[in-house]
């Protein structure tokens, strides 16, 4: 599996840090989609342990995929919450991944909930993904297909193709007031933005 993400968080990530950390971050992510793993533990340690939440979001890339490290959930799960409470939606989706499955923590769906919803609220598709599917199956949340409806929705407005089949296949089981219900949902969940 190639993981492309750490890469384009790097270059989206905004943060009130100084040129020398941002040269050091950007310069850690790339050693690290250059496969130079101790080159980008080096550059990114001192960043994610001084704070920085796009540092310690690659930290737990590299810790939850063993990228020149040993695999270890337990050390990705704190590099991510470190990061999520920075509110960096990437960690976030992350940290309800790892809840959702118990990969380092004691499975807990109802936080998986909690930190899809919060990578949801900040427009990650993934995470507004698999928080409709939380909510269509009744995992970790009351079963709601209206909500399940109105995150895929706002996922597949976002330009994600990939969504539009599972879109479909929600509303196979709605009624069309529900439907209509999910779709002003979404319509009032981007306006707010």
């Amino acid at each position: 599996m190639k993981i492309l993400r750490p890469i384009v968080f790097s270059v989206v990530v905004i943060s009130s840090v100084s040129i020398a950390n941002a040269q050091d971050f950007e310069s850690g992510a790339r050693a690290l989609h250059a496969g130079s793993f101790d080159e980008a533990l080096a550059a990114l340690r001192p960043l994610a342990e001084n704070g920085h939440g796009g540092a310690q979001y690659l930290l737990g890339t590299i810790y939850e995929y063993g990228r020149g490290v040993s695999r270890d959930d337990g050390a990705a799960v704190k590099w991510y919450r470190s990061a999520a409470e920075l509110d960096i939606a990437f960690a976030q989706y992350r940290l309800g991944v790892l809840h959702d499955n118990g990969w380092g923590v004691k499975k807990d769906r109802a936080s998986a909930v909690r930190w899809y919803k919060l990578a949801a609220e900040r427009g990650y598709l993934l995470a507004q993904h698999d928080l409709a599917l939380m909510y269509l199956s009744g995992h970790g949340v009351k079963k709601d297909p209206v909500q399940a409806y109105m995150w895929m929705k706002i996922a597949v407005d976002a330009g994600d193709e990939r969504m539009v089949k599972h879109l479909a296949l929600i509303a196979r089981e709605m009624s069309n007031a529900d439907i209509e219900e999910g779709i002003a949902l979404a319509q009032k969940w981007r306006q707010r933005r």
